[in-house]
């Protein structure tokens, strides 16, 4: 893969939105616990992990140099057009949902926005499209304030970008945990409506 898939124009622009962490079981016991983790039983194995940390595609093995990216989408592909044949409107929003977000260039994520927009409509479809763009969108904001509190030097910035998730999502997993970590920075988070 060193040789004739990461040089690709094609995979390079596939993975530039995206963190890659590459992991060797041969290089230490770290390595091999964070495949175990992931429940990773041989390599290549590539899993794309949303920031909210739910598996959106695993694909095992070596692909053909030149389909990487198909590699990846078309199993999505093949869930939503099954979920949609079966009328399951909240899994083909999601499906829909996860091709558009995070694929986007492709074939299929042009025919997924051909599916948000003719399903748009059906309210088992909306109400999980709706749910499934909030999720996303808090998963984002607290990931961005998880990477500012990295940086010593950025702490005021991870303290403000907490208390947004907070003040945007009071009730969210994702505000307890931007309350977590603001205890651990040491600051209290503030009351909800008080500046």
């Amino acid at each position: 893969m060193e040789t004739d898939t990461w040089p690709r124009d094609e995979v390079k622009t596939f993975l530039a939105d995206k963190v890659c962490v590459k992991v060797n079981p041969g290089k230490g016991a770290d390595q091999k616990k964070r495949m175990e983790d992931f429940g990773v039983k041989a390599v290549p194995a590539m899993i794309l992990i949303s920031p909210e940390g739910k598996e959106l595609v695993r694909a095992a093995g070596k692909p053909a140099p030149g389909t990487f990216v198909s590699y990846f989408v078309n199993q999505r592909w093949n869930d939503m057009i099954a979920a949609e044949k079966a009328q399951d409107w909240k899994a083909t929003a999601e499906h829909a949902f996860i091709l558009k977000t995070w694929f986007p260039g492709t074939e299929a994520t042009k025919r997924a926005e051909g599916i948000l927009a003719s399903r748009g409509e059906t309210p088992e479809f909306k109400a999980a499209l709706e749910a499934a763009t909030a999720a996303n969108d808090r998963a984002i904001l607290l990931a961005k304030a998880d990477l500012l509190a990295q940086d010593k030097k950025k702490k005021a910035e991870a303290v403000e970008a907490y208390k947004a998730v907070i003040a945007a999502y009071p009730d969210s997993k994702e505000a307890e945990a931007a309350k977590a970590a603001l205890k651990k920075l040491g600051v209290k988070p503030d009351a909800p409506g008080k500046k």
